[in-house]
């Protein structure tokens, strides 16, 4: 019978207690729901000032409203009274970018000549406050107002998909082994491999675990394998092997079951390590243990 490998059992095991307590399939008390129905994340990150959820939406205007936080990038200018920010170099052009006009008007010429005498690194606009230091992209000012400083990219959510690495006035993306950078250097895409074989998709749900394409389309050399309630699935590449936890009536029932799937044509050699709730409790505190 074939074992799955410890690093890949063990989070399976891990979701064994969820199933047998009938864990909810939403977020906790404790977690904010991102808007994408999919993310959940600490109730104390939300409003913090710093986009948690991959839509931002954890810092959305309409769920902090009386939020101080500082919501501009480096370089940008908060129109008064709102959320938008204007780039800097956009202040003085001309061109009415803030609703309220603030960042046009008679200040631009009254003020401008104030900006040679302020000792900015970089640039100067003139703006309602001021004669105001502002950098070049991917530089930030410094606490003294006039100096600047390399911005590091990388620590803002979503610069990269993956990898990233600062470099000085830029950054780099990356990916891990296994994907590949796209056109637009940011985001990673998985190695098909090989080439000429579509992605599929395996698919678990309260009645089997089918594999589909992309596009939605049912894999027909693959059929559907029949499991209950399956509430966590494991892939694993190099042993072609997929397990799942099979949820039963009652924590002894609960299984833990494996299928290969040699070449993605189907599913063979399937079998099944019959787990109680106590047996899992102890298996996994002590695997634990052997790993810290």
């Amino acid at each position: 019978m074939l074992t799955p490998p410890l690093l890949l059992l063990l989070p399976l095991l891990s979701a064994l207690v969820a199933a047998a307590i009938d864990a909810p399939k939403t977020c906790s008390p404790k977690q904010f729901a991102c808007r994408d129905q999919i993310t959940c994340i600490s109730k104390g990150w939300r409003c913090d000032g710093e986009r948690d959820c991959p839509d931002g939406s954890d810092e959305a205007p309409e769920i902090c409203p009386q939020s101080k936080a500082q919501r501009c990038q480096p370089n940008e200018h908060n129109c008064l009274g709102t959320e938008l920010c204007v780039p800097m170099s956009r202040l003085c052009n001309g061109v009415q970018d803030c609703m309220d006009g603030s960042d046009e008007g008679p200040h631009c010429r009254e003020l401008r000549g104030n900006c040679s005498r302020l000792g900015c690194q970089h640039h100067c606009v003139p703006t309602l406050d001021g004669p105001t230091c502002y950098c070049n992209s991917s530089f930030q000012l410094q606490a003294d107002g006039k100096t600047c400083k390399d911005f590091d990219e990388c620590s803002v959510y979503g610069t990269c998909s993956q990898l990233c690495t600062n470099t000085d006035g830029s950054f780099i993306c990356g990916c891990v082994e296994g994907y590949l950078l796209q056109p637009d250097n940011r985001s990673c895409k998985a190695k098909n491999e090989p080439v000429d074989r579509p992605p599929v998709l395996l698919i678990a749900n309260s009645q089997n675990i089918l594999a589909t394409y992309l596009s939605g389309a049912q894999v027909s050399t693959i059929t559907p394998t029949s499991t209950r309630q399956t509430t966590a699935m494991d892939f694993s590449y190099a042993n072609e092997t997929v397990c799942w936890v099979h949820v039963g009536d009652n924590a002894a029932q609960t299984q833990l079951k494996c299928a290969r799937m040699p070449g993605l044509k189907g599913f063979v050699d399937e079998h099944t390590i019959n787990i109680s709730l106590s047996l899992h409790l102890c298996v996994f505190s002590k695997s634990q243990q052997e790993m810290g």
